[in-house]
């Protein structure tokens, strides 16, 4: 599977956002902490607040949403 250039990784509770915040410090996923939104996992639960927030802004390129839930 091949991301766009920038990547919103999503998480909906403190636990997932804890293991993939593990997961990007060891280097262990396909994409760094770099790549994503504001340098950071986001913590939504709500599409279209994360819409509003998120994908209204003029992005160059396509965005990939991983969305991690329990």
């Amino acid at each position: 599977m091949e991301l766009a250039k920038y990547k919103a990784c999503i998480c909906e509770g403190a636990a997932e956002n804890a293991i993939i915040d593990i997961l990007l410090d060891n280097d262990l996923l396909i994409f760094t902490r770099e790549e994503m939104l504001e340098e950071e996992v986001i913590r939504c639960r709500d599409g279209k607040r994360f819409e509003e927030k998120y994908l209204r802004k003029g992005f160059m390129d396509k965005i990939s949403v991983i969305r991690i839930l329990d």
